[in-house]
């Protein structure tokens, strides 16, 4: 994506339609393991509000993969006049430190129903059965929401500077595009990782809405 050197982008809304979304639903479900329980990987949000029923939640990590804010968020972090960052999976040499969650058998059902409404409404996302190492229960396949960088709304690198200009200030059905981060940040310290590129995006972000006033 190009986006403008300063000031918001704007980009059109894209929306999976309930035929695809169910399609891609259908197709995830036919794909999860047999005879293993039901795990989900979080990385953002998701680490601190699953928003489903679990009778396990266990520190984890998934190899080849690290989270970015690389996702222009225009409905849950931000609006389409004021569009956020949200966090995405990039493939890599590294690895990304999170949180597998167990779903309850009995509520399984449930759980996909929230989670696709939660996070395949645009697309953005390509969901994928990957091996996570749980602390508590070994080696896991866990439901796992991949970056798809062909959809318009992925950002790919951008500067520190260039990420805190997009997100400061911004807010959507979910909260402030902030709180998002700190919250972030602050769930990633609890499992012992320190980002210092977040670090000083959080201070970016902070040092603009503070000059502009924009805190609640």
């Amino acid at each position: 994506m190009n986006l403008p050197a300063a000031g918001k982008p704007k980009v059109p809304i894209q929306r999976l339609t309930d035929a695809e979304r169910h399609a891609l639903l259908l197709e995830t479900r036919a794909a999860r393991p047999a005879g293993d329980p039901m795990w989900v990987f979080g990385f953002g949000s998701l680490m601190w509000n699953p928003g489903f029923d679990h009778d396990v939640a266990s520190p984890a990590i998934l190899r080849g993969y690290d989270r970015k804010f690389r996702i222009l968020t225009m409905l849950g972090r931000g609006t389409p006049e004021n569009p956020g960052l949200g966090l995405c999976l990039e493939d890599c040499s590294g690895a990304c430190r999170g949180i597998a969650f167990r779903v309850r058998e009995e509520t399984i059902d449930e759980t996909w129903d929230k989670l696709w409404a939660r996070e395949m409404g645009s697309g953005i996302y390509k969901p994928r059965w990957l091996a996570v190492e749980t602390e508590t229960h070994g080696r896991v396949p866990a439901l796992t929401f991949v970056i798809n960088r062909d959809h318009p709304h992925y950002t790919g690198p951008l500067p520190v500077e260039r990420m805190a200009e997009i997100m400061a200030g911004a807010c959507g059905k979910y909260g402030r595009c902030r709180d998002y981060l700190a919250g972030t940040v602050e769930e990633m310290r609890k499992l012992g990782v320190v980002d210092p590129e977040l670090d000083r995006l959080l201070a970016l972000v902070d040092d603009i809405e503070a000059a502009s006033g924009a805190t609640t």
